[in-house]
């Protein structure tokens, strides 16, 4: 029994060595806010980061977002709404990565819809979601680190449709060339960003963005050219310890399907359940082995 115990275990661990998905989350968890809720794939509770006593401004919302297509997988669950009243008031929650990254990059995804321009403005808008330097605690102030941050703002050129911006560990800047052309409302698409760590100065880390990536590279070794890049202050140390999402004066989102990885292709793949399924399966077998 022991023997097929750490066959299946085996089996498991070549399915599994090249996979760097370390957060996947498709919000699959009862309507409400998302502050306490425990992600499976870390076993870490959604904790409080910002001022807010309870930001009520992201909560989770029955429904999934349609899937871009191609080789992406069949989002499940529900999904995220961000939809607060356009203030600083720190509706912030933060999620811990199960260790922290500090060298190479980190990527994450998500399904992304625009639903309303609400408490936004045409200038820098606001971000709401980036990575942090702090763990598996909360605060109650808000985070002073956001790198490879998404900013959203109304378009200043047609006051109809938002801009996506990709900032790294910097305050927006209304002129700065790494925001995205006007995107209509309603629409749903698939964004990708990273942080890359580099080591000569301290501001030389780089921050990238694409949206809606051409499902042919999914599965690629090595990240197509992105639409978007930005350089600025490093994270400060130790590294890349959270992601947390916020609501700020940005126009109000809807999110799905977050993943987070060390790899292009990890931000388009799920944990293999049947695998689990089978170690699992095996050390049933090997208990009830023992006890007899």
């Amino acid at each position: 029994m022991r023997k097929l115990f750490l066959a299946l275990a085996s089996l498991v661990l070549a399915g599994t060595s090249s996979a760097n998905l370390i957060i996947y989350d498709g919000f699959d968890y009862s309507t409400g806010s998302l502050l306490g809720k425990t992600n499976p794939s870390t076993g870490n509770n959604y904790l409080r980061a910002g001022t807010s006593t309870n930001p009520t401004a992201i909560n989770v919302v029955s429904g999934s977002l349609a899937s871009p297509g191609g080789t992406y997988p069949t989002p499940v669950g529900n999904s995220l709404a961000l939809t607060g009243i356009g203030d600083n008031s720190g509706s912030t929650d933060r999620l811990a990565l199960p260790s922290t990254i500090s060298t190479g990059t980190v990527y994450y995804s998500m399904l992304l819809r625009g639903d309303s321009l609400s408490g936004s403005n045409n200038t820098t808008g606001g971000f709401f979601i980036g990575l942090n330097n702090t763990g598996n605690s909360s605060q109650t102030t808000n985070p002073s680190v956001a790198a490879a941050r998404i900013q959203s703002r109304i378009d200043p050129t047609d006051a109809s449709k938002y801009d996506l911006g990709i900032f790294s560990n910097v305050a927006a800047t209304a002129g700065a060339t790494s925001w995205s052309g006007p995107i209509a409302l309603s629409g749903t698409h698939l964004i990708v960003c990273s942080y890359t760590f580099n080591t000569a100065t301290a501001t030389d880390d780089v921050a990238s963005m694409w949206i809606d990536p051409d499902p042919s590279t999914f599965s690629n070794a090595s990240a197509p050219a992105p639409n978007f890049t930005a350089t600025g202050s490093d994270i400060s140390s130790p590294g890349v310890s959270s992601v947390i999402f916020r609501q700020s004066p940005a126009p109000f989102f809807t999110m799905d399907e977050f993943r987070l990885g060390t790899n292009w292709s990890d931000v388009f793949t799920v944990p293999e359940p049947a695998s689990l399924s089978l170690l699992a399966i095996g050390a049933s077998l090997l208990v009830r082995r023992r006890r007899a």
